[in-house]
């Protein structure tokens, strides 16, 4: 049997008929008591579930038939059986929050020894060689990756226009040679005075197949730049 003389509070508590005396006295208690609080907890459901009786068993008491003395433990029982429920479905739920983050942790480990951009073979950067001119000069790195070759270009043009016979600086193309005879335009940009320029391109090409890489004036097949030694 318990001592505690509030054990038997809970439910009143919940539906609010605790005079104000005893209401803040069984709050007082609350603070220092689990049980109690455990109890209450499940029991906040307790006036929602006693609004969907129908108003007419408070309303018309000579038609509607009287409240059987099970409603009340059966409303009981209910509300800490909700109570279980939610519960259940919050621990089902972290452990399937765990779960999943095993499995992506797995998939990481596992993809992590395909052939990811992180895991690829590091880029070699190389200088390209002037041809004809001297206001543009560029470095370009080729990376190997499992879809093709990663390119990034850094470029510096020192020119003003001039030489080119226009007012503003030219735009250029970068082209992939292959080793099969094949030519493909990667990439355009306008140059930019004075400022380096960085940009990315790629091509489905491994670097393997890359016989030489060319920055040409765009348009034409003309070639400012050029790397024939390429080095994936």
């Amino acid at each position: 049997m318990s001592t505690d003389p509030f054990a038997h509070d809970d439910a009143a508590y919940v539906l609010g008929a605790l005079g104000p005396a005893e209401r803040r006295a069984f709050e007082e208690h609350l603070s220092g008591c689990a049980e109690c609080a455990r109890a209450v907890a499940d029991l906040a459901g307790l006036p929602a579930l006693l609004g969907q009786v129908d108003e007419s068993a408070f309303t018309d008491p000579e038609v509607a038939p009287p409240l059987p003395d099970t409603l009340l433990p059966r409303l009981l029982g209910e509300v800490r059986r909700r109570r279980r429920r939610t519960r259940l479905l919050t621990v089902m739920g972290v452990a399937a929050s765990a779960v999943l983050v095993l499995v992506l942790g797995a998939v990481l480990l596992v993809g992590g020894t395909g052939p990811s951009a992180e895991q690829a073979p590091p880029a070699h950067t190389q200088a390209m060689t002037q041809v004809d001119q001297h206001v543009l000069s560029a470095t370009v790195a080729l990376q190997q990756v499992a879809w093709g070759t990663r390119m990034q270009l850094s470029c510096t043009y020192r020119g003003e226009g001039e030489g080119w016979g226009g007012e503003t600086p030219p735009s250029y193309a970068l082209v992939v040679h292959t080793r099969d005879g094949r030519a493909e335009q990667v990439a355009t940009w306008r140059a930019v005075p004075g400022k380096e320029t960085h940009l990315e391109a790629a091509t489905a090409a491994d670097a393997g197949q890359i016989a030489s890489v060319d920055v040409v004036l765009a348009g034409t097949d003309r070639p400012v730049l050029t790397l024939t030694r390429v080095r994936s």
